[in-house]
């Protein structure tokens, strides 16, 4: 394959994989605690350390582009409502939660409480309490200090577990804002973020910024496109005219 048919392949792939990206941080601008997922780029020319995914052309080495996904973690804008069982963290760490696969983490503070009283997610996940145990809330009055210690009418109900990770994180996404370790070996630490009641930490997905993105992804994949049927005629041209010959 001509090497510069073969960069224009690569850039265009890229592109749309850009696109589904961007895509699903705006799909997720009002999910709370959401951290969106960028993308970088960089180029290399292949050779014996980055062997072609194609056969070697006896042209220039290919130009191939290696892409890194990764989570940006900076915090999302917190706001205040009006629900005493929302609750936002003031730095860095996560809360514990229990899913069927274990242990997740989550900066996703709009909690609820189940049929029984446990402190769940949205998705109905235990939120852990130190120690690994569940918060049961029976009562009217929920009060919620900054160290994450729960008072139901006057009564201590537990302590929310607030956890960090060695930086920079190494965590994956599994679901509805929810992080595990990339190593399962990796445990977590005490958190020092501060709990805020009736506060909630929404997306960090700015809504202009991944516009702005996807028009020049957009422009960029229109390019590529432009760059493979210009090498396709070049190549259906001289098939012709040298058959002729």
């Amino acid at each position: 394959m001509n090497s510069g048919m073969y960069a224009a392949v690569s850039g265009s792939l890229a592109a749309m994989q850009r696109m589904d990206l961007i895509s699903n941080n705006l799909a997720n601008i009002n999910t709370p605690g959401y951290k969106k997922d960028q993308m970088s780029f960089e180029s290399l020319l292949s050779g014996t350390a980055n062997p072609p995914a194609v056969p070697q052309g006896s042209t220039a080495d290919p130009i191939l582009q290696k892409e890194n996904i990764y989570v940006d973690y900076a915090n999302g804008p917190i706001s205040q409502s009006s629900n005493p069982l929302d609750l936002a963290l003031d730095g860095d760490g996560f809360f514990a939660v229990t899913t069927p696969e274990g242990t997740a983490y989550t900066r996703q503070g709009n909690f609820r409480t189940s049929a029984d009283g446990t402190l769940v997610t949205v998705d109905g996940y235990p939120v852990q309490g130190t120690g690994g145990t569940a918060i049961n809330i029976q009562g009217s009055r929920v009060e919620i200090d900054t160290k994450g210690v729960v008072t139901v009418d006057g009564t201590p109900a537990g302590e929310i577990s607030v956890v960090d990770f060695n930086k920079p994180y190494s965590l994956t996404k599994t679901g509805n804002a929810l992080f595990v370790p990339a190593n399962p070996q990796a445990a977590p630490q005490a958190g020092t973020a501060k709990v805020q009641q009736g506060y909630i930490e929404g997306s960090n997905v700015e809504s202009i910024s991944e516009m702005v993105q996807m028009i020049e992804t957009n422009r960029y994949y229109e390019a590529c496109t432009k760059v493979i049927t210009g090498f396709n005629d070049m190549a259906t041209k001289a098939a012709n005219e040298l058959g002729r010959v």
